[in-house]
């Protein structure tokens, strides 16, 4: 084999992070294109969806450029982590101090969501950015070196229990 072939090789990705910048590009995507009906409703969830969606478009470029570091990772993993559980209480529990949702016809009442049956209102962008982002997540997680994913998968269970034991409480009230 020659040394060409050996360098092409040598510089191919790895597929997952091929599968993160997927992931994350196609999330940014859907935070851009859904800003705009957002910030109708309520500026500062507009200004939040681009904002997110240019974090998310800048972590696809530095994973097309190249290896980044375990703190970037780190980074990526826990901005996305928030972000799904932002969304996941947005949708459940609600998010404080969120105007009224004019156009689903319900006000924010603490320990419910400030959509009214926020359930019904989880549609086929949210559950195609809600998948790219736990793949991003895992993908990522798969990306750092051994010490920091074994310290990040063991963080990232103990906020699942964490998170479990409290919607867990809630039920039993």
């Amino acid at each position: 084999m020659n040394a060409t072939v050996a360098q092409t090789r040598a510089a191919r990705r790895a597929v997952g992070t091929d599968a993160a910048i997927v992931c994350s590009a196609a999330a940014a995507l859907a935070h851009l294109v859904a800003a705009p009906s957002h910030y109708t409703w309520w500026p500062l969830a507009g200004v939040f969806f681009v904002g997110l969606g240019v974090a998310q478009a800048a972590l696809a470029i530095a994973l097309v450029r190249g290896r980044l570091s375990d703190r970037a990772l780190l980074i990526g993993i826990w901005g996305t982590v928030g972000v799904v559980l932002v969304y996941v209480a947005s949708r459940t529990t609600g998010l404080p101090g969120t105007p009224p949702v004019p156009f689903h016809g319900g006000r924010w009442v603490p320990g419910r969501s400030i959509v009214p049956n926020g359930e019904k209102y989880v549609g086929p962008l949210d559950v195609f950015t809600l998948a790219a982002e736990l793949v991003l997540v895992v993908t990522l997680l798969g990306m750092l070196s051994n010490s920091w994913r074994r310290r990040t998968s063991n963080h990232l269970l103990w906020c699942g229990v964490v998170l479990w034991a409290g919607a867990a409480m809630t039920l039993v009230r």
